[in-house]
């Protein structure tokens, strides 16, 4: 069966840049074509040549407008490296003999390396780079065709070291393509999960809170069974089941549903870790310093939703909002009670780090850094 991948976002946007290349690559090859007339031997071969490159880069434009997956497909990627493979090939039987080691331009000018590309997006390094190590012996048979029967060590090198660039060519492509699939996957499961986490929230598990309340005293029995669901529940959304102990998205989500438990108020929780490099111990006090202003919000708000957002920074520190809809208090004013700043500003000061209250009328919002002096830089 032909292999068709399912492209992913930024995977799409490199199939367009190679069908800008192509474009390009196809205009330069047909520029030595009519300035290197004088050298070429079979002026008709190098033209059908071109009229090929034109064919193919004018269907990549028409797949990338109407069916783009179609420009990884085995299809598509087997005419392209055959192109490649058969122009540099074919270079040396265009042009007059002393061509190939000469100072001209190949006519395969750079197809070999648009091919490598499509061949790692669509393939992965391994088949890519195995493509690409064919280069260096098609460049050998277009030296034969061009009229050299010995070589010199030198042009053996110059043929090893072509295998083994365009080979490197295709893997380091097929693998960035790699990596990149595997990241936009994640993070399409994690707004998945927090997108179906937002949803019950709102509905199935405030429902078993309720019935939990109404039905302690009259109907034991339905409570319990509400209770073990909803625990259930809430451990299959947001427990550390699937996720490393390490997470940082388990460790948040886990003391804020603990601190939840028995409240109906909505909570939602957004956590975007793109490399922690917080130790175990940091990343605990982060998650309890954020599930303690989670717990304030719930008991003294009187809010009617609260919002967790959290991201790791570009130098792997973390910065954490919550936010309220409640009453708010005077954030400038002593506070009578230290509960806040025992179990939310103590924990973030324990590694460097840093709070900031921000309170009105019509809601708070606690900021939270692991590093002091990001403050501010994500607000």
């Amino acid at each position: 069966m032909p292999h068709t991948p399912t492209l992913y976002p930024t995977g799409r946007t490199v199939l367009r840049a190679l069908v800008i290349a192509r474009w390009l690559a196809l205009a330069w090859m047909t520029g030595i074509v009519l300035f290197d007339h004088d050298e070429l031997r079979h002026p008709a071969i190098a033209w059908v040549a071109v009229a090929a490159t034109l064919a193919l880069t004018a269907t990549s434009t028409w797949l990338v407008r109407t069916a783009p997956e179609r420009l990884a497909g085995t299809a598509f990627v087997s005419c392209e490296v055959g192109l490649a493979l058969g122009l540099s090939m074919i270079d040396g039987y265009v042009f007059e003999p002393g061509h190939v080691f000469g100072t001209t331009q190949s006519i395969a000018t750079q197809w070999p390396l648009l091919a490598m590309a499509s061949a790692g997006v669509a393939f992965g390094p391994v088949i890519a780079a195995l493509l690409g190590a064919l280069v260096g012996p098609a460049e050998w048979i277009g030296a034969i065709l061009n009229g050299f029967d010995a070589f010199v060590p030198r042009q053996v090198v110059s043929f090893v070291a072509t295998s083994i660039f365009f080979a490197a060519v295709g893997y380091v492509v097929g693998w960035l393509a790699r990596q990149l699939r595997q990241v936009e996957g994640e993070i399409a499961d994690r707004r998945a999960r927090d997108e179906v986490g937002r949803v019950l929230h709102d509905t199935v598990l405030q429902t078993l809170a309720l019935v939990q309340r109404r039905t302690s005293s009259t109907d034991p029995d339905l409570a319990a069974a509400a209770h073990r669901a909803d625990r259930d529940l809430r451990a299959y959304l947001f427990g550390a089941s699937s996720r490393s102990n390490a997470d940082l998205e388990a460790r948040v989500r886990t003391e804020v549903e603990r601190v939840r438990a028995g409240h109906t108020t909505p909570v939602t929780v957004s956590v975007l870790d793109d490399g922690c490099r917080l130790d175990e111990h940091g990343q605990d006090l982060v998650a309890r310093a954020i599930a303690e202003a989670v717990a304030n919000a719930l008991q003294h708000a009187e809010a009617s939703r609260v919002v967790v957002f959290v991201e790791t920074q570009p130098d792997g520190h973390v910065f954490a909002s919550v936010a309220d809809d409640g009453v708010g208090f005077d954030a400038a004013a002593p506070r009578t009670s230290h509960g806040l700043d025992r179990s939310v500003i103590a924990r973030l000061e324990e590694i460097g780090g840093a709070v900031e209250l921000t309170s009105s009328p019509d809601g708070t919002e606690v900021c939270m850094w692991s590093r002091a002096d990001a403050r501010g830089s994500s607000a």
